[in-house]
């Protein structure tokens, strides 16, 4: 019996876990309601436990008024749960409903002297389980409340059958033959816990099994969910990965094969993608426009002879009349005119037209199928691909002849150059605002191109942008315009957007990555690259007065800051924060050339006694026109504009100055750590300027200490360790900050001149974790087994350092000990000589 009893009380607690999670994750609220039902199923199934078990009769009273509120207690809560799962309309007013009436049932149960399920006289009768084992079962008589709960229990099974059939009908098969036999599993325990209290049985109370049997079916329901998402999933990326590898080798034949080879080989390749018994690229005769004569043809993957057929009666006719066709099943049913459809027993058909540069016909790519075709839409969106590459294919030599012949070319890539890029987009936009119709702009560049430079010589810079350039020309069509922006910049204009504007965007970034990432090889040297890229859609997401290729490459900048190797689409509210730092720059630009507005505040560095041994410089801007602005923000604009030079120098001057003031007052001064951002170790003067400083200060080095962080080191860390050993010579000490939040700065620790380590606030926060509390333990071996001195920031509270101080912390800095001061007020914490 024990074993039973704690095997469901383990479901209960597994399936409480389970659904509570996916209820949560899915934002599901019945879920939820049901994990909270596994809390009242457990704690009904331990009180059953507790009650078989017991031989106080006082006791047993006692459990089975508990016992017999769990019952209570999950009316409403099945009324909720299985009316928000069946979307039955009146499940709040159902809920409420059962909720009062149980209410005052509840309330009954606890506060009666007696027990509501076995009258004023029970007896505690001890008997034999099924089990084997021996049990103690209240008797006695019930009353009338025991019935009306008997009513309101057999209401909601009613009501629970009602769901069960809403659910079939919402074809959740599954969910709603595992509730039909939750109730008929509570009606046949129902009965046995009825026979139980008559004494005529040898039963447990099972009351709890039949909803615990529910939880698990739905536990395996969502297990079956997820795995059918997982495997969608698969199937998903196993898709993608195919139309990658697609285009990888579209590319290919783009850059190895000539022009004939490439007509053929490109069909094959298409033939075989699809799987289609016939493909066909023909072009409209033009002795006799009537007349289709093949280019290509091919037959289950091989080619066979060229030949010519009217267009009359054919689907092909519709094709260059109207576009894009595609017949999915009895295409020889349409057009019984077409002999070769009927020949060939073809049930199916897609065929794409192929165009000049002013978007007349003058060919179609077809494919062929012998059987029925499924929905899909990727077998549109590559034929169109595969057409709009043809296309460019038929024309290039024509268009290459006809931009040689203007001033619209870039000389190096051969490509339409920015000037003809402009010319386009205006003309575009102009006439789509009228035709209130889309185009998107596509900017991407090479991720990383000065390094081939750097590493290679501009010479083999340039012979990369040739053959992207090679690359890109092949991908141009009517409908697809390619132009190279500037330097490693470009432009790709989609016009005439029909299809969803996210499906054309994923199709053509793939196709660019493809036809991009190509390996150059250049003399003996291979050489890979990847992009990123930036699209605007216009002019529906322009407001009029945005530049379109400036909001095209403000996207493009946001997309590398992302992580690069992707896309983003511009979003207007991009502009108003480039704008919003722009004024931030403007701003901090004006405040250190009018020495305004900046001041520094120093925060105390302090031993286990609150003895000061240092502070930390900290600079603080408060803006007239802005309000006061977080380091957190101008900080780094101040390095990506190049302000941080001066910022930094200002901070150097600012913090020499007060030491100097302190010093003509006759105090003893402490040392003062200045933060160094990894900008400023890329001015190779940076140690000099420093050095210049304080001896024109008179300050001693020894008083300096120069605190930088991790990612500080990350960038060039040869030059920051240089200038770091010149410094610390001259008597400067050296800290880092924020130890442990980096990713490499373990492997560079030995060879950094460093003395202090400090411990970054997040782990301070974290003490109490046990993983974060380890690592601090770690981080001040490391700093004791090199020598080094080691601070705590951020700490707040006297059991953070009390509990740092145990782990052999004997320096702090935080809001414990002082926050950060303005000079003035800082000075009275040092001493006079």
């Amino acid at each position: 019996m024990n074993a039973f009893y704690v095997t469901l009380i383990s479901f209960n607690a597994f399936c409480f876990l389970a659904i509570l999670l996916s209820g949560i994750r899915k934002e599901q609220p019945h879920f939820i309601g049901l994990a909270c039902i596994n809390i009242l199923l457990l704690s009904f199934n331990l009180l059953s436990l507790l009650l078989l078990n017991t031989t106080d009769l006082q006791r047993a009273i006692l459990l089975s008024k508990y016992h017999l509120s769990c019952l209570i207690i999950g009316i409403p809560l099945y009324y909720y749960v299985f009316g928000k799962w069946s979307k039955f309309r009146f499940t709040r007013q159902a809920t409420i409903a059962s909720a009062i009436i149980c209410l005052p049932l509840l309330a009954y149960n606890l506060l009666s002297s007696f027990s509501l399920r076995y009258g004023e006289a029970p007896v505690l009768v001890e008997y034999v389980t099924l089990f084997g084992n021996l049990a103690n079962v209240l008797t006695g008589q019930s009353n009338a409340y025991s019935a009306i709960l008997h009513v309101v229990s057999s209401v909601m099974g009613l009501f629970l059958i009602y769901c069960s059939i809403k659910l079939y009908r919402q074809r959740l098969t599954f969910v709603s033959l595992s509730l039909l036999l939750t109730m008929l599993l509570q009606v046949s325990f129902g009965y046995t816990g009825y026979i139980l209290d008559s004494q005529q049985s040898t039963f447990v109370y099972f009351g709890g099994l039949p909803m615990t049997v529910m939880s698990i079916f739905t536990v395996l329901h969502i297990a079956y969910g997820y795995s059918r998402q997982s495997s969608k999933l698969i199937i998903e990326k196993k898709h993608r990965d195919e139309l990658h590898e697609l285009f990888e080798q579209l590319a290919r034949l783009s850059n190895e094969s000539g022009n004939e080879d490439f007509f053929i080989d490109s069909t094959r390749l298409l033939a075989g993608y699809c799987s289609a018994d016939f493909a066909l690229l023909g072009i409209i005769d033009k002795a006799d426009a009537t007349q289709i004569t093949t280019k290509v043809a091919v037959k289950y993957q091989e080619t066979i002879s060229n030949f010519t057929y009217a267009r009359s009666g054919t689907p092909c006719e519709d094709v260059l009349k109207t576009g894009a066709c595609m017949y999915s099943e009895n295409v020889d049913v349409l057009f019984p005119d077409d002999q070769m459809l009927s020949d060939e027993n073809i049930k199916s058909y897609v065929g794409y037209p192929l165009t000049n540069e002013n978007k007349q016909p003058i060919g179609l790519l077809v494919l062929l199928f012998k059987r029925t075709l499924p929905k899909s839409n990727n077998l549109g969106i590559v034929t169109d691909v595969f057409a709009t590459r043809l296309s460019a294919e038929l024309r290039k030599i024509q268009l290459e002849e006809e931009l040689k012949a203007t001033a619209y070319i870039d000389y190096l890539t051969k490509l339409p150059s920015r000037a003809k890029l402009l010319h386009v987009i205006n003309n575009v936009y102009s006439k789509q605002r009228v035709n209130d119709t889309n185009s998107l702009l596509l900017l991407f560049d090479i991720d990383h191109f000065g390094e081939i430079n750097s590493k290679f010589g501009y010479e083999v810079g340039d012979q990369v942008l040739k053959i992207i350039g090679k690359r890109l020309s092949s991908y141009t069509s009517h409908s697809v315009f390619i132009a190279r922006n500037g330097g490693d910049e470009f432009a790709v204009l989609l016009s005439d957007i029909k299809e969803s504007v996210d499906a054309v965007v994923n199709t053509h970034w793939t196709a660019i990555k493809a036809i991009v990432s190509s390996t150059y090889l250049i003399g003996s040297r291979k050489i890979s690259v990847t992009c990123s890229m930036g699209a605007v859609l216009l002019p529906h997401k322009l407001d009029e007065h945005f530049d379109i290729i400036g909001s095209a490459e403000l996207a493009l900048t946001v997309s590398k800051k992302d992580g690069r190797g992707h896309y983003r689409f511009f979003d207007p509210q991009l502009m108003s924060k480039l704008s919003q730092n722009r004024n931030i720059e403007l701003a901090l630009i004006e405040a250190l050339n009018k020495n305004k507005e900046l001041s520094v505040h120093y925060q105390p560095k302090v031993n286990i006694d609150g003895q000061l041994v240092g502070a930390e410089a900290l600079v603080r801007w408060t803006s007239k026109e802005l309000g006061f602005i977080s380091p957190a923000d101008f900080i780094p604009i101040a390095e990506e504009t190049g302000i941080i030079y001066q910022l930094g120098d200002w901070v150097l001057r600012r913090v020499l100055y007060d030491m100097l003031s302190w010093k003509e007052k006759g105090l003893v001064l402490a040392p003062v750590s200045i933060n160094v951002t990894a900008s400023q170790f890329d001015d190779e003067s940076f140690a000099e300027v420093l050095l210049d400083a304080i001896n024109s200060f008179d300050i001693d080095a020894s008083l300096i200490e120069i605190e930088l962080t991790e990612s500080g080191l990350l960038i060039e860390k040869e030059r920051a360790i240089a200038q770091l050993s010149i410094l610390r010579g001259h008597g400067f000490t050296v800290s880092l900050d924020d130890f442990g939040t980096g990713y490499s700065s373990l492997s560079y620790l030995s060879a950094l001149p460093l003395d202090v380590l400090k411990i970054d606030k997040s782990f301070v926060d974290g003490l109490d974790d046990v993983k974060d509390k380890e690592l601090v333990k770690t981080i001040i071996a490391i700093s004791k087994s090199m020598e080094l001195s080691v601070i705590a920031e951020g700490t707040e509270t006297k059991h953070q350092v009390e509990t740092l101080y145990n782990m052999g912390c004997e320096l702090f800095q935080g809001y414990y000990f002082s926050k950060p001061l303005p000079a003035a007020e800082f000075c009275s914490w040092l001493p006079k000589t």
